[in-house]
């Protein structure tokens, strides 16, 4: 080997380097831009997960605040109905006493 084909060989070794680390380099900023991308997706779940979750709760307490209206409400409509009942009674009881005289 003389020395110009040393040159060359050594020309093309330092060119295959540059090549391979200019690959390295683009490759571990496409990584990097990759990761930042997954890193922002993950935060927008977790927001979204967060927003979803209160909305959850949100909704259980008002289906709680419902049924607990309904529940009162039965409870006061049986109150009344039995009010009604008793007067009707004492009425009756009244009219009958009234009308035995």
């Amino acid at each position: 080997m003389d020395e110009l084909e040393i040159d060359l060989l050594n020309s093309q070794i330092n060119r295959l380097k540059d090549s391979i680390e200019s690959r390295f380099q683009r490759i571990e900023a496409n990584l990097s831009h990759h990761s930042t991308l997954e890193t922002e997706k993950l935060a927008q779940v977790k927001s979204d997960i967060s927003a979803i979750k209160t909305l959850i709760k949100d909704h259980e307490d008002r289906i709680r605040i419902v049924d607990d209206a309904v529940i009162s409400n039965k409870t006061t409509t049986t109150l009344i109905q039995a009010g009604q009942a008793a007067l009707t009674l004492i009425a009756a009881a009244v009219a009958a006493w009234l009308g035995s005289r």
